[in-house]
């Protein structure tokens, strides 16, 4: 892992080295440039205003100037930029100490602590603006105590017409440095994000690839060249469990290409001979104009979870299978005793029997919830779907609850059903999830109170409305309530009992009858759960 870190980074550190060498060179030759043609204006000024120290300056730092602009494509970075650095203050400081602050050399100056930034650390760009600081001060301490003092006469100085096309040109390079500064700033900061961001994609585990809308790739990371082959963008997939291609259209490149979002997990890749069960997610990239541009497409080789899930399933299942043999018989068995099939029990002793049997039952109730989730998981529950009369299913469904309901002192109501109500549907599943919600309503409803079962019909939809008046469901309840092994009493001893699996099991029964089952509560005014069906037609069978 440290050996790609290290590439990553020397990579970043050649980038960053390659645009500072490239704003350097650039700066020597236009000031080579201003160099030919400044100063000779400024020799020519010298001839009308008086030959100053400053113009000997301007003379060795054009000759500096050209040369270096010659040499610097040779020179290492930390001596081209230096000897910039240099220049800047050889034009700058002479300036100033002549002509104080309506000197251009203030910019100049100042301008050479923007330069050391981008060239070298930004400690040696404070050290330089700290110099420039004490070198203005020292500059107004000086004409102000009367130390330094213009040596011309400013009038005759600004009527020179070199003194204006100097002034013009020495701004003009003040502006070219100002930009062309910003822009390396700009590049190198570029570069370092880029790094940033391709290291981050880098390191991810997932597979990532980029694929433009003309189909040619535009990024793959290495987790993608590792999971899906050289070629990431062209991954040669199969159906999960078959030897069947997957269909190139419906990959999630393919997908996001044509604005979709998708999610799957029925894709297996082959490398060195093996397979590997793959995840994959989907999504359309667009541009700054809101235009489809690029697909992204994410792989997570997810085999090691689905080996995982296998084994989990095949020991819940082994041992599923195994208890449910002998709790039946057990539970049997003491229905037996408990219908006196060998006499009359002692009364303590039927007491025992009795919670023994109920217990039991629930274990029962456990197993066969736990396999019916198994086989959901699965995809292997089995629907045996016909016409069905809706009234007396549910009339059904009362009947077998009342004595549930009466345990816990509540009254189940059947509000009025049209016999012309049919569905198609597996009669004993529905009963199941109707068997579910009842149970559910009559536990969590306050004793002496009633649990409401109203049948409505709106078009070609039927629905079922289950309303208790129990204590309702909290907020943070409500998101996960259809999630397996969800209950809103977490605590060691729960008060209601249940596996926190039927809820789970009903609305996937109830979505593989093509309805759905959904629910609304209110704490402190009871909940209303609803199963909405299609009602049959012959068109559906």
């Amino acid at each position: 892992m440290s050996q790609p870190q290290s590439n990553s980074t020397t990579e970043l550190q050649q980038k960053l080295s390659e645009i500072r060498h490239q704003f350097s060179n650039s700066l020597w030759r236009s000031f080579a440039l201003i160099a030919i043609v400044a100063v000779p204006l400024s020799m020519w000024r010298s001839l009308n205003t008086g030959w100053l120290t400053v113009y000997t300056v301007h003379l060795a730092v054009g000759v500096l100037l050209i040369t270096g602009a010659w040499l610097c494509h040779k020179m290492p970075l930390q001596l081209k930029g230096g000897l910039l650095i240099l220049v800047f203050w050889a034009v700058g400081l002479p300036g100033a100490l002549t002509f104080g602050f309506a000197s251009p050399g203030m910019w100049w100056l100042v301008l050479s602590c923007l330069v050391a930034y981008v060239l070298f650390e930004t400690r040696v760009a404070l050290i330089l603006a700290t110099a420039t600081l004490f070198s203005l001060l020292g500059t107004a301490f000086g004409f102000m105590s009367g130390y330094l003092a213009i040596p011309v006469s400013i009038t005759r100085y600004v009527a020179e017409p070199a003194s204006w096309a100097a002034y013009i040109i020495v701004n003009c390079i003040v502006f070219f440095v100002v930009i062309r500064t910003f822009v390396s700033y700009t590049q190198s900061l570029q570069a370092t994000t880029q790094h940033q961001f391709r290291q981050w994609i880098d390191d991810l585990p997932m597979g990532i690839v980029v694929v433009g809308k003309d189909q040619q790739p535009y990024y793959h990371n290495k987790a993608a060249k590792e999971l899906l082959g050289s070629q990431p963008e062209l991954p040669v997939a199969f159906m999960a469990g078959t030897n069947k291609i997957y269909p190139p259209d419906q990959m999630p490149a393919a997908k996001a290409l044509v604005g979709e979002i998708s999610q799957t997990e029925d894709i297996e890749v082959e490398k060195n001979g093996m397979r590997r069960h793959i995840q994959a997610w989907g999504r359309p990239g667009y541009n700054e104009h809101g235009e489809l541009t690029f697909g992204i497409s994410v792989y997570e080789d997810i085999s090691a979870r689905k080996q995982l899930d296998l084994l989990k399933n095949r020991f819940v299942s082994t041992v599923s299978h195994e208890l449910r043999t002998p709790l039946t018989s057990i539970h049997g068995a003491l229905g037996l005793i408990l219908g006196n099939a060998l006499g009359e029990p002692d009364p303590k002793i039927r007491a025992m029997l009795e919670l023994a049997e109920q217990n039991s039952q629930r274990l029962i109730r456990l197993i066969n919830d736990i396999l019916d989730m198994q086989k959901i998981e699965a995809g292997q529950m089995t629907f045996n779907f016909a016409k069905v009369q809706l009234q007396p299913l549910l009339h059904c469904a009362v009947e077998q609850m009342a004595g549930y309901a009466e345990q816990h002192k509540v009254r189940l109501e059947l509000g009025a059903v049209s016999d012309d109500l049919w569905v198609w549907a597996d009669s004993n599943r529905l009963m199941q999830v109707l068997a579910n919600l009842l149970s559910n309503a009559a536990k969590f409803s306050f004793a002496d109170s009633l649990v409401n079962i109203q049948v409505s019909q709106q078009n070609e939809q039927i629905r079922i409305a289950i309303i208790d008046q129990g204590p309702g469901i909290e907020e943070e309840f409500k998101a996960s309530i259809f999630r397996p092994f969800s209950q809103s009493d977490t605590s060691d001893v729960r008060n209601f009992g249940g596996t926190g699996l039927g809820l789970s099991i009903s609305k996937s029964i109830i979505e593989q009858h093509g309805g759905s089952l959904a629910f609304e509560s209110t704490l402190g005014q009871g909940s209303s759960f609803y199963v909405d069906l299609k009602m049959w037609s012959e068109h559906i069978s």
